[in-house]
Parts: C-alpha cells; structure tokens; sequence
C-alpha cells in the first residue's frame, strides 16, 4: 500500500477525525454543451478529515460551518469606530448632513495582514482596513496565539495617520517580501474638481470630519469647500500604504508612498525581486501600473510605468499583449516636499474640447474623470506621474479603458499573475470613436466580470494577458429571496479580493457583487479549473479581506476573509429585522487553523448557494477541511457499449446458443433481423484484483435477455491510472435460464460480485395467461407495461420473437420463477467464472443484495411500487444455499420529514437451494395459491377478502384475495416473496427501495428510496387522494409525498439487524418558477438529492455516494455526501435522458482506490430528439471510474472490531486481499512469486431425466455449491478467489461431470496438507455435503439421478501465483 501521512489536528474549532477526499464540486449543468456531457471533478485532496465548527462568537451570529469569527464591527467595543485628526470620535451626520450627535463607526472591514511579532512566537499582529465612512481606518489588533493555534484578541488600537492626512478608503491590500503590511487607498479625490469646482464630492464630504467639518453646517458649498480647502490637500490621498509593528515604540507605525502614483489604489502588490510593484487601479475607464525600485526593499525611489494593452482576441474576456508606457522617474522625498505648494493647476493647462477634438498643441485623453484636453507644464513631469497618474498614463497613451480592476496575486509556480475585473462594460466595450482616439479594449459587456492571468518575464515584467475564469451573465441564472441572481450562480460574479495559495495551488476568488444575492468565496484549483464554493455571507454583504496566513512560529495556516455591510442596500435594509437576521456589523475572521505540512494541499468542502431564509441571512462556510495530498483525479471510461474487444462487443445480447439476439422495433416488437442488439443500458460495475490482473465486470440492465461482460483493464501500478486491457469476455447466465433485468450489485466479504435481477416476472400472470398479451400485460405490443414486455422479449434467450412465438413456445422455455434473485459471480484470474442465482435470498424486484460483515445475514431492496424490505440469514456463514428469509414490518413513529421507523421481522420460512432448485421450473403459481376477487365497494376495488383468503397489495399489482394451499408455505416464501410477505403482515408500501451500503463505524445501513410516493402516503398517490395503493394494505405508512426522494439510514443491533429507521437525507421540490434556487426543466433543487437510486459508502473517507435515477433533475448527478457535516457535493453529470448506474467505492485495487461511476441510456428516457444535436454525447452508454485515490489505512471503527474484522474489512470495502495472500505480499509481486497449491478433483456421475435447460441448469448449481465447499474448507472465505474453479459437464452422451479447482496456501504446508487431508476423508465434512447435495438433487422430479461421486485431491506443489490463480484444465486421474 502507498505510504499515507495522516496530520493531527490540534486546533479550536478542528476536530480531527479519519482520512478524507475532499471533492471540488461540479457546477450544475446550464450549458446545451455541457447538459450533452459528462461533467466530473478533475482534481481531489485526499487526506485527513477535519471537522470545522465554528467559535462561541460564531454561534452568536449563526454562522454555518466552520468559519471561526474574531470580532464583529459596528458593535460597542468592536473595532472601526472612526475618530478625528484629534484623536476624538467623529459624529455621524444628523440630517442635511449636519453634525449628529451619536458616534460613527464602520462595518466595513477589508484587507486583513497577520503577521508575526518578532521576537515573541505567542504573539501575532494583525492590521485590518476599514474601507469606509470616511474618516477611514487602520486597526491594528493584537492577538495572542494559544498552543493549539487559536487565536484570541488582547488589545486593539488605531493605526496613527495623522502625519499623513489620515487614511482614505483603505481598500485591499498585501504582504511585502520584508513582512509589512502593504495597504492602499481607493477612489483618489479627483484634484482638479477638488480646485475648480464647488460641487462637493462625497468622499470630499465625509473625509471633512477628520477636520471636525460638516456639510450641513454651512450656509452653502461654496463655503463648506473654501473650508475644506485650507485643511486638505486632494494629493495626500490615493497611495500605496505601508504599515508594521515598531517593536521599540510598543505601536504600529504607517507611512504612504508617492512614488508609486496616486490613483484609485485597490492595492499594491510587491514582487520577489524586492523591486518591481504592480498597482491596481479601481473604478471607471482606469488604467494598470507597474514600479520599478531603484534598489531592492527600497520604494522612496524608481521609474513608474502604465500598461498599454494590445488585443488579439475578443473571446472569453480577450486576450491581449502588454507593453508598459514609462511614465518617468518618481522620488517620493521629492514629491513629498512639492506636495504643499502643488495643485492640478500646477501640472497641467486645460482646454474644451471642441467638436470631438482639442486644440492645438493639447491631447486628447479619456479616464475616470471624463474628456479632457490637456496639456503638460513644462518641468512637471515627475508631479504628473506621482500626483496625476492615470491622467498622465492616458496623456502619454497607455490604457486607461479598464472597469473596476481589483485584486492581484502573485504564482511563483507559474511565474504568473492573476487579478480581478469586476465586471466588464463602459471602457472596456468596443468605442469607435473612443475621444482620444484610443480604443485598446474592446470587449463584450459581462457584468459578471473575469478573473485575468498575466505572464511575466525574468524580471517580473508583465507581457500578455488573457482570462483565467469569468462570470456567466447568460446562464445559471436562478431567483433569489429578495432579489434575483443576474449571475450563473455556479461561477463567480464580479470577482474582487484573489489571494494564491501555493501550497494547496488554488486561487481564492472573494465576490463583491450585486449579482449574486449571496457573495461568495471560491476556490479555484489551478491546475484543473475545479471551482469549489467555500462560503457565502448574508445577504447585503461582500466577501473582503481574503489571504492565507502561516504562522511560522507554530506552522498553522489560517484562510482569512472579512464580511463588509451585511443588509446594505434598499433591497436588504428591511431585512436586517427579520427573524433570521444577524446583525449588520462586518465579520472578521477565519478558517482554520491548519497543518499543513510541505507538499500537502488544503481542500474546503463545498457549500451550495443558499436557497433558505435561514442560509440566506447567515455566514454559510464550510464544514470539513482535508489536508493532504492533492491529485489529479477524473472519469476515465472503461466501457462502452458497443465496443469491441477481441471476439466481444460490449453489451451485445445473444441468445443460449451464443448467438446474435434480434432488435426489436418499438413499441409493435416487430424484429429486425437485419439489427443485432446491443444494450446501452449499462448498470452495475465490478472492479476487482486477483493477483496481478484487475478486471472490470459490467452488467446490462436491459433488454431482455440481459448481458454481462468481462474486461481485462491495463492498470498502471505506480500511478494507479487504468485502460480497457485487449480482452473481453461474455458472462453466460443461459445454463442458469438467462439473466433478466440485473440491476445494482455489491461485493461480498469473501470477494464476489453479487448482482441482482429486478422486476421479477408475475408467476400469477404468466399462469392464468390464455395469450402472449396477457403476459405482456396489454391488448397488444404497444399496451404492454414494463415488466410484461421485459419477460416477453425474454423468449429471444431461447430464440422465441414476438409475432412469431406461440403461447405454448413460449411458456414451455420461459420460466418465470428462474428470475428475480440475487446473482453471484466468482471472477477468476484467467476470465473464467463462477454464476450462481441464489433462491434462498427470494425472489422479488431485487435491487440489490447486501452481505453483512458476520457473511450470514443479508438484506435484500425490493424496486418497484409498493414493495418490501428483506433479511436473509444463513445457517452457516459464508454459505447462502441454506438459511432463513425475514420481511420486515414497519412500524412508523414519526411522519415529519421521511418519517421515522420501528423494524420487526416477519419470518417467512427456512429452506435449501438443493430443494428449490429441482422446483424452479415445474412449480406455477396456482401450485401454491389459490386466488379469490377482492369484493369491490363504492365502485372501488378495496374490500374484504373472502372468508379464509388474505388481502394484499404488492408489487404494483393492485389488490389481491390469496390463501396459502396446504404445505406450500415455504414454496410461497422463496418463490412469491413479497406475496408471502405481505400474507403475513409484513409491510410492502415501500416506493422504489434502491441501493443500500454499510457503514461499520456507525453500525448503520444507508438506502435510497428513490420517491416517496403512493403506498407510502396515507391514502394518496403523489399528494392526490387516492385508495388505489393503500387499498388491501396495513397502511403501516403514511408519510407525504417527496418527488425527490429519500435516502435513509437503518440502525443494527448487535447481530446485524434492523431495529429502526429514519431520514438522512432527502431531496426538495423545486416547482415554483419564483423560489429561489428554481432551474427551468428540473423540479428537485439543483443543489440537493433528486430520486436517489444506487448508493455506496466509503468507510475510508466517511462519504456516501449517492447516484440519481431521475426525470426531476434534466441531468443526473452522483453526489459525495459527507455523513459527518451533511453536505452535498455534486462530482458527476451524465448527459440528457441518462441516468447515473453503478456507484461504488473500491478503497483498495493495487494500493489505488477507485468510484465507480456509469452513465446509462443517453437520450433513453427524456431529450430523444437532442441525440441528433451538433454537441451530442451519442447514444452508447458508459462505464469507467472516477479516481485514481490513494489507498489508505481504514478507520480505528474498524481494528476495534478484532482482527477478523479487520482482515474483513480489506476485502469487503477495499477488495484490497483478492490475489492476495495472508502474509501481506504485494499484490503487485505476485507474477513473480510461487504458492503451494492442492488440486482438487469432485466427480460425479449423473443420468439427466429431465429437459436439456433444467440439467443444465443443475449442472451449473453443482458447480457453484462445490466450489462454495471448497471455499469454506480451505478457509478462504476472505478471498475466494484463492480456490479457481473450472467445471466440466458431462459431454453429451456421458454421465460423468467433474469440478477442477487450484486451493493456494502461500507457504502453510501444514494448512495444505489438513486441507488435503479433509478432502479425501471418507467420513469428513466434505463428503457429508456432497452426499446431502447429490441426494437432494436425486429427489423425485428431478432433472437428473445422481448415482455416486468421488473427491480427491493430489498434494500440495510450489506452482508459480499465476497457475495458482488459474482454474486446473487437466483431471487427475
């Protein structure tokens, strides 16, 4: 097995339990293209599992999830309380923005830096922005960092800006390489209105109070502005910040940096070589810059330069070459001095433009502030770029087009840099006659904005750029509570704070948007494109303050983010005061914090889109974090249907002669000669090892006759990566009268694959037919329902088509008590195999069949409408051919939700397949009821039975009147299941029980209902009053109606049984075209279950996948549900009109873990008529799996159960034992290894009496029971794969039969020569089952006489693993 580090988790608000896989989250299908595809994660974290719970000050707000707050704003005691140049609290303003009298604070924090204190590792200082009211601040907080890395605040104090003027809307900020705090100040006042003008600005107007003005209290602008004038100076504001912690002086000390130019600074970001600063420049028509130190951490002097962009492409946000404008040397001493004496009017000289152009000797230019003509004083060139620097950029003829450019990070990884357009539209739309001339951008609006990528040169030079992501303003729009999403709600909208992690590589994308009802953070996986959304704030707020800190005292990593003015806007303001509301103050905080070690990546579990009340008000973050190992993980298909491989076509149907079965022409069932053919009805998939083979076992759900196939795949054992291997093989089931409808499947302890048989054929049906139609269940073909037409085109097993059969041809070869088991394979090393059908299981709509780990009891899912629950427990274990079947009785105590349920069990009786299966074929339904009319009453069909007949209503059959005939019980249990069942009291209401799976850990059972409808209503079908499925009943359920289905999870005691019952997780309705959430063509919400159908747990990472079958949804999905937080992440699509098949968790082939994922029908049960559109996925169905994961230890659930237990657990959830031996060799060393094998020989001879199939078909039971002998008495019920089997039946004319097997036994010759021992003991155990079995099958009526047999077996030899693992072809004798 790959070595796996696993990190303890030591910190507030972590709880560390087992390893996970984290899922990025696929986006919901909107796109024609991507609803005609297969969407799947391309990347996972695999790792160990923290569970994220937030702190007592998150409780208080109501945070979801795991975000831990520091502090609120706008609460007493907060910080952002805003004060004067004097150090005194400035007055909100009072009306006419007069002087108030109640102080004003922010609930606007931004940008967030922590950084170390030096000198002290338990402390840690942290700097926040409040971006605004203006007067604006900087708090700085110091935090004290407890052992296990929480942090708590000790003090906090405002950042001293007097010597500069105070801090103007300090806005997104960064880190520089010496481990200062790099801030900014947005929306520069705009110098030459500040002069030349009256109008008062509002940012002008607010920042007044520093100086103790107010608006109101003047008796005009023009007097308030002449005040204002003589205090401040428009060029002290719009820079690069920079602020640290002055250990000597006990405080934080700031400065701001004129070289760097003013502009509207969204932030300033310091490259590696300590030299080079790229500016971002927030608002309208802005420009981009770039600085360049003279010497390295030094930024007092340098060249300040301007972007001038170049388009080649208008596409997916452009694409576009860069060149940088030089705009002159700066020297911030020399600016700093000229400051006092300069104004606009100092650096340029204006004029009108006139008729779309300036006068002479003037330049035409377009920025923020509008059209201007204007001209440079002489000698002033280093005051433009350093005071007037966009202004002077456009003068010189840089880009000056951009909307709202935000945040930028930088990739060394890449040598890149990613950054922020809020949205695109104004500059950035084409302008042909653009003032000035210029029109570098010329883009299509997307008010959803993009998140770009630069590369750079070796010396950080930005050169290109092109998009990275952008926001969808045409799809994915979904409504919203109290406004409606503008935006594709699965991709970002109007990006502005992006932090790169490079540790986990992903790219952390903040929102601040009015186009998403709820901001949101994401996760961007560079590498793969994966977005996972992280969390998501209350309605009014933005997402702020986004970095990733570590800690280098403790090595804890925090992913920092604030929240701005939730419940700001008209549209929210009134909402602040509903019942779910959390306050209007701004949140600091955090996730974390985490251990991440070199070379582990973090993944935060997707959150959806909030579609409650509840949801919409709160802090919504995620609730699980796994640290770990990145990979990259994708679908890979294996098979497709229709392929071929060797003499195999994947999915094709042929018949007991092995050749080609006719396609029927639907709905007439005329057949077409001319079509061979082939399934596209792929379900469950098999994946298992046997030495150093993997193969890949698909089965066929329909039509009729089924088809299963073998792959052999090539698996790359350093890398885990798997492809479809040259050779295929069909799986016959004819000897055992054909597979109908195989459905889903699970693995068994001892490493076979159990299938199924669903919508067993109605023996009553079959029996009273007069006509083929009656069977079919309609007048004619096109009448007929789902379960009549599938065992009609059963016939075409025996060569048998409709329109050319008769009824008599068809009754005499089709037998309906053949189907409607559980099925097992033993898949062998040489693609040889073991089938069996197991009658004792009964014989219902089977799903799916479930060994529980003590390989005694199973629980068997019964499909279909007003179905059952089953629980079979064998005699022995290891052994189903003997035991006894249960049908379980509901008792319901709860109707909310899915309800809530006590299970008993109803035994139905005890038999032996040595007894069953003689009967199979001769016995008929009327052999063992007898069947009255119901009497009818108010024109309906409920009523009383006749006296000593028993109401029931199963199956989907209506009501029926039916008594047991004497000493038929047992016939009754195992053949009429559910018939028999509900005789008995048992509760057959259920509506379509799917898949079910085992979570050791919980002791717990999880199974999907698919809906909850008709029978499991109290006297309705799908929410309409109806008796039509009650009628007959016990009516032991009555919960409401649920289109979307339920997944539930079954309680076991301590021998494995089902004592309770209740919801786990269920989908919603989403039919109103008003609520939020609501997706036009799908009625279950987008972000939660729709018709839950096959299920499988991974006890390795805590996960339950969970497959749709479902018309509720346009495009079915496989969910990973995190038991532990409830979450959904959606990690697979399949295409229009298919359904999802076969999910199941393989934690072990080959040191690799594996899910299995299938899509099946495309275009088959909706969107017929989009197989014909340009994008479509075609109409073959798909197999493959979703993986590489890396295999690793199963939880301490599992050792704690013994070391049985454990051995059990490898094979069942990992299969990771199969080729395997005991001693823990590699299964990848076994080619070249050697094993100490016995040959065994059973012979029998036999007299057939009865028809060909029916020997047949005993021929091949023999096989499987002497197998399962060997098995058991070699001890190898681990991994049966130990024992290969081949059998060999009779040649026509001749008797005997033989079974061949190889027993491996490592290196144990004592274990070999006691096995040996035990099978030529004439009194042993062996021989005793032999001779009950072929007494059995020698009863009267019989297929055939069985008059001796013999076992023998040679000794044991070193044989290479390879020949260990493959079936004798040679006898012994």
């Amino acid at each position: 097995m790959r070595a796996f580090v696993v990190v303890a988790a030591l910190c507030l608000g972590v709880a560390s339990i087992h390893a996970a896989i984290h899922f990025p989250g696929v986006p919901f299908p909107f796109a024609n293209e991507e609803k005609h595809s297969i969407l799947s994660v391309h990347h996972t974290v695999v790792g160990e599992a923290q569970i994220l719970k937030t702190n007592a000050a998150g409780r208080a707000s109501k945070v979801q999830g795991g975000f831990q707050v520091l502090a609120r704003t706008g609460v007493p005691g907060g910080p952002g309380d805003v004060y004067d140049v004097e150090g005194k609290p400035v007055l909100a303003f009072g009306a006419n923005y007069t002087k108030g009298t109640t102080y004003d604070t922010s609930v606007n924090p931004d940008f967030t830096s922590l950084l170390p204190r030096k000198g002290d590792p338990n402390k840690v200082d942290l700097f926040v922005h409040f971006e605004s009211p203006l007067p604006a601040s900087v708090y700085h907080m110091e935090l004290l960092v407890a052992a296990d890395g929480a942090l708590a605040v000790m003090k906090q104090q405002r950042v001293n800006w007097t010597a500069w003027g105070g801090i103007w809307t300090p806005c997104a900020g960064s880190i520089t390489p010496w481990g200062t705090h790099l801030g900014s100040e947005e929306y520069e006042p705009d110098a030459r209105a500040f002069y030349g003008s009256d109008s008062v600005n509002s940012r002008v107007r607010d920042m007044a109070r520093y100086y103790g003005l107010y608006l109101g209290d003047f008796e005009s602008r023009a007097a308030f502005m002449t005040e204002v004038r003589k205090v401040m100076h428009p060029y002290k504001y719009g820079y690069v910040t920079e602020v640290m912690y002055d250990e000597a002086a006990g405080a934080p000390v700031a400065r701001k940096w004129y070289s760097l130019g003013r502009v509207a600074v969204e932030m300033g970001l310091v490259m590696p070589d300590e030299k080079t600063v790229y500016i971002t420049d927030d608002g309208r028509e802005v420009g981009f810059f770039m600085y360049k130190a003279t010497k390295a951490g030094d930024l007092s002097r340098g060249r300040l330069y301007a972007a001038k962009f170049n388009q080649s492409s208008a596409e997916d946000g452009g694409v576009f070459n860069v060149t940088w404008v030089d705009l002159g040397a700066t020297d911030h001493d020399v600016l700093a001095a000229a400051m006092p004496n300069t104004t606009f009017d100092s650096i340029f000289e204006t004029a009108d433009p006139a008729a779309g152009a300036c006068p002479a000797n003037f330049t035409a230019v377009k920025h923020s502030y509008g059209e201007e003509c204007l001209k440079l004083k002489e000698g002033m060139e280093m005051h433009a770029a350093g005071f007037e620097t966009r202004r002077y950029a456009a003068y010189l003829g840089a880009t000056t087009e951009w909307t709202k450019w935000e945040g930028i990070t930088y990739d060394p990884k890449r040598h890149r840099l990613y950054t922020a357009m809020t949205e695109l539209n104004s500059g950035t739309s084409e302008e042909p006659r653009r003032f000035g001339g210029h029109d570098d951008v010329r883009l299509p609006e997307n008010r959803c904005g993009c998140v770009y990528e630069m590369d750079l040169d070796k010396s950080y030079t930005a050169t290109s750029m092109s998009a990275l992501t952008c926001g969808n303003p045409d799809l994915g729009i979904v409504p919203g509570l109290l406004v409606n999403n503008t935006c594709h709600i699965d991709r970002i909208a109007s990006p502005d704070n992006v932090w790169y992690d490079g540790a986990s590589d992903v790219l952390y994308i903040a929102e601040d948007t009015d186009h998403h009802e709820n901001n949101f953070l994401w996760s961007y996986d560079l590498a793969s494109g994966d977005m996972t959304r992280v969390l998501s704030v209350p309605v009014g707020a933005e997402v702020t303050g986004t970095a990733v800190f570590t800690l280098p005292s403790t090595g804890m990593t925090y992913v920092w983010n604030n929240f701005q003015h939730p419940y700001s806007g008209s549209a929210f303001d009134a909402a602040s005061g509903a019942p779910e509301a959390t306050g209007k103050g701004g949140y600091v905080g955090y996730f974390g914090p985490f251990k991440i070690e070199h070379g582990q990546a973090l993944g935060l579990q997707h959150v959806p889109a909030p579609t409650t009340a509840a949801a919409k008000h709160a802090v919504v973050s995620s609730s699980r974090a796994v640290v770990g190992q990145r990979l990259d993980t994708g679908f890979k298909s294996l098979a497709r249907s229709g392929d071929v491989y060797g003499n195999a076509t994947l999915g094709a149907l042929l018949d007991r002669n092995l050749a080609p079965v006719y396609h029927y022409i639907e709905p007439a069932l005329i057949v077409d000669r001319a079509k061979p053919e082939i399934a596209n009805s792929t379900d469950f998939t098999y994946l298992n090892a046997v030495c150093d083979r993997t193969f890949f076992t698909t089965q066929y759900e329909y039509p009729n006759p089924s088809s299963m196939y073998m792959q052999r795949l090539e698996q790359n054992l350093a890398t885990g990566a798997m492809e479809p291997g040259a050779d295929a093989t069909y799986v016959n089931w004819h000897p055992w009268g054909g597979l109908l409808t195989p459905c889903a499947g699970s693995g068994s302890p001892w490493g076979t694959r159990m299938g199924s048989e669903e919508y067993e054929p109605d023996a009553r049906a079959w029996d009273e037919a007069t006509t083929l139609e009656h069977i079919g269940g309609g007048a004619n073909s096109t009448l007929f329902s789902y379960d009549g037409g599938n065992l009609i085109k059963m016939g075409r097993a025996f060569g048998l088509y409709y329109g050319e059969m008769t009824l008599e041809q068809f009754k005499a070869d089709v037998k309906p008590y053949l189907y409607g088991y559980v099925t097992e394979v033993k898949v062998q090393y040489d693609m040889s195999y073991v089938p069996t059908k197991h009658y004792t299981l009964g014989r219902v709509a089977t799903e799916l069949g479930l060994v529980m780990p003590d390989k005694r009891t199973v629980y068997i899912t019964d499909d279909g409408t007003n179905v059952g629950f089953f629980k079979f427990v064998a005699d022995t274990p290891g052994d189903l051919s003997v035991g006894s079947l249960y049908a379980a009785k509901a008792i319901q105590t709860s109707a909310v939700g899915g309800g809530r349920f006590r299970i008993d069990w109803i035994w139905l009786g005890h038999a032996s397949q040595d007894m069953l299966i003689n009967v199979a074929s001769s016995i008929a339904f009327s052999d063992i009821f007898e069947g009255a009319a119901p009497s009818l009453a108010d024109n309906s069909t409920s009523g009383p039975c006749p006296e000593g007949f028993r109401p029931m209503n199963q199956g989907g059959r209506g009501c029926e009147c039916l008594k047991v005939k004497e000493g038929m019980e047992t016939y009754a249990a195992f053949f009429e299941t559910r018939r028999y069942a509900a005789y008995l009291g048992a509760t057959t209401e259920w509506s379509k029980w799917e898949g079910i799976t085992y979570d050791a850990s919980r002791r717990r059972l999880y199974t999907a209902m698919s809906d909850v409808r008709q029978g499991m209503e109290d006297m309705k079908s799908r929410g309409r009053a109806s008796s039509a499925f009650d009628a007959c009943t016990n009516n032991d359920l009555r919960v409401e109606y649920n289109r979307c289905g339920c997944v539930y999870q079954l309680h076991l005691d301590g021998a494995f049984g089902v004592y309770g019952m209740d919801e786990l997780v269920c989908g919603r309705a989403a039919t109103d075209p008003a609520a939020p959430g609501f997706v036009k063509g799908n009625n279950c919400a987008m972000d939660g279950i729709a018709n839950p159908d096959n299920i499988a747990y991974s006890p390795e990472h805590d996960v339950l996948f969970i497959g749709e079958d479902t018309s509720e949804h346009e495009n079915d999905v496989i969910w990973a549900f995190d038991i532990e937080t409830a979450a959904l992440t959606r990690i697979y699509t399949t295409p229009y009109g298919a359904e999802t098949t076969g999910p199941y968790w393989y934690g072990d082939i080959n040191g690799h873990g594996y899910v299995t994922a299938v899509t099946q029908h495309p275009y088959g049960e909706s969107d017929a008529f989009r197989l014909n559109e340009t994008e479509a996925f075609g109409g073959f169905s798909v197999a493959g799996v979703i993986g590489p994961f890396p295999a690793v230890p199963l939880p301490p659930s599992a050792s704690e159960l013994g070391s049985k237990a454990t051995n059990f657990w490898a094979s069942w959830f990992g299969m990771g034992m199969m080729g395997d031996f005991d001693d823990g060799t590699a299964a990848s060393k076994c080619a070249s290894e050697d094993a100490l094998v016995v040959t065994v020989q059973v012979s029998y001879e036999r007299t057939p009496l009865g028809s060909a199939a029916d020997v047949e078909r005993v021929d091949a039971y023999v096989c499987s029971r002497v197998d399962n002998m060997l098995v058991r008495l070699a001890g190898k019920d681990d991994d049966a794969t130990q024992v290969a089997t081949r059998c060999l039946r009779p040649a026509e004319g001749e008797t005997e039969g033989l079974v061949l097997a190889h027993v491996q036994f490592g290196d144990d010759k004592e274990a070999a020569k006691a096995f040996r021992t035990a099978v030529t003991d004439r009194a042993g155990d062996l021989r005793a089952q032999l001779s009950q079995l072929f007494t059995a099958l020698s009863a009267p009526g019989s297929a055939s006489a069985y008059s001796g047999f013999w076992a023998t077996a040679d000794s044991a030899r070193k044989v290479p693993r390879t020949r260990a693992f493959t079936p004798p072809t040679q006898r012994l004798d």
